[in-house]
């Protein structure tokens, strides 16, 4: 058994019993962008990613309980005409076992992965930015290593790995536990970034059947001066270069939130024309199930400032709402696709106040929907009813 496909199925075990009581908060507060009041019913572990860009500022407990999964459904089903949005962060057994189908199922972290290039310096002159970064790299003389002693291990997980997603992050920092690092560390190694002889920065990677894969990042005591510098581009570019070593033909590029508008995933498209999205093996088991009693209002606002990645049978589609306050014209609508449309994607969905503008030419894997038409399929996707 692969190493991911070892930890998925041990999580897979655990998270059901971990679980099976559910903490329910009702909150209230001020939207993200606007005045407006708005009420998101959580179930499950908060989704900091949820809150932050639902909220404008720390909302407000007005009611609270705990359930055993197996009652979960019933107690939303009775709190949930008050909220303008339902969030449940669940293991994904228990989603089955235990919820309707009818939410948006939306991964915890995105994956994202490249074809390794055959010629570093000549993929980047192809690509500005990707040239703009190695040009970087090379003046300030960042060097790549790789290390299997043990104890690195432990010095990587507490000066490197901890404190930078922490400082990062912040309150949406998902720590993985020491032991599954360690574990992966077993078959696998540390990729240090130095200067100078001076670690600055470093990933826990594996490579296996033409794999390789970056799991978690650390920069020296979470430092976020030494972002400034370059370290995270030095570390995507010596894992290219490690890996085209290695013989890889795919690599993984690590982990994201799950919106197109998400800083780091746009970085990491602008890398490649030929990017795949896979899930970030830490939070594999679990998702982010949404639901709405109708789209217009709070959820179209909180839906056109954080576009949303979900799972779409067995890939992934994206779907953003046109903002309301700008002019629906055939010009502005092709200035937004432009600027989110990704490869990787089995389909972005583009909901409109309106009819499609005319002149507007739809291209393939875009669909634009009717703001006022729109629903949650059982399969958890959205379908078009006009």
């Amino acid at each position: 058994m692969k190493l991911n496909d070892w930890l998925r199925w041990w999580m897979r075990i655990i998270l059901p019993f971990v679980g099976w009581h559910v903490p329910v908060v009702l909150l209230r507060g001020i939207a993200r962008g606007s005045n407006r009041e708005v009420v998101l019913l959580c179930a499950g572990p908060k989704s900091k990613f949820i809150l932050t860009r639902f909220f404008a500022q720390e909302p407000v407990v007005q009611r609270s309980t705990r359930v055993p999964v197996w009652r979960l459904q019933r107690l939303l089903d009775e709190w949930r005409s008050t909220a303008d949005l339902v969030a449940v962060g669940i293991d994904r057994v228990s989603a089955r076992l235990f919820l309707s189908p009818q939410y948006l199922a939306v991964p915890r972290w995105i994956s994202s992965w490249m074809k390794v290039p055959e010629d570093l310096l000549a993929y980047g002159r192809m690509r500005k930015n990707a040239q703009a970064d190695i040009r970087r790299i090379r003046i300030k003389n960042f060097e790549g290593n790789l290390s299997r002693e043990a104890a690195d291990l432990d010095l990587f997980y507490e000066k490197f790995y901890q404190p930078y997603v922490s400082a990062r992050h912040g309150g949406m920092a998902q720590i993985a536990p020491r032991w599954m690092l360690r574990h992966v560390f077993k078959q696998g190694a540390i990729l240090w970034v130095t200067q100078a002889g001076k670690r600055l920065a470093g990933v826990l990677v594996t490579h296996q059947n033409g794999q390789f894969l970056s799991y978690v990042n650390g920069v020296e005591d979470g430092r976020m001066d030494l972002l400034q510098s370059g370290v995270i581009s030095a570390l995507y570019v010596h894992s290219i270069l490690e890996a085209r070593q290695l013989g890889c033909t795919d690599i993984n590029m690590g982990g994201s939130m799950p919106s197109l508008h998400d800083g780091v995933f746009r970085y990491k498209r602008k890398w490649t024309d030929s990017l795949f999205l896979g899930e970030a093996f830490i939070a594999a088991n679990m998702v982010i199930l949404l639901r709405w009693n109708r789209m217009e209002g709070a959820v179209a606002e909180f839906l056109s400032q954080t576009s949303l990645i979900y799972h779409d049978q067995e890939g992934f589609s994206a779907l953003w709402v046109f903002p309301h306050d700008q002019p629906l014209t055939a010009e502005s609508l092709e200035q937004h696709y432009k600027l989110l449309k990704t490869p990787g994607l089995r389909r972005f969905d583009i909901l409109l106040p309106g009819a499609a503008p005319p002149g507007f030419t739809c291209p393939p894997g875009l669909r634009l929907i009717e703001l006022a038409a729109v629903e949650l399929t059982e399969a958890g996707g959205i379908n078009d009813l006009g």
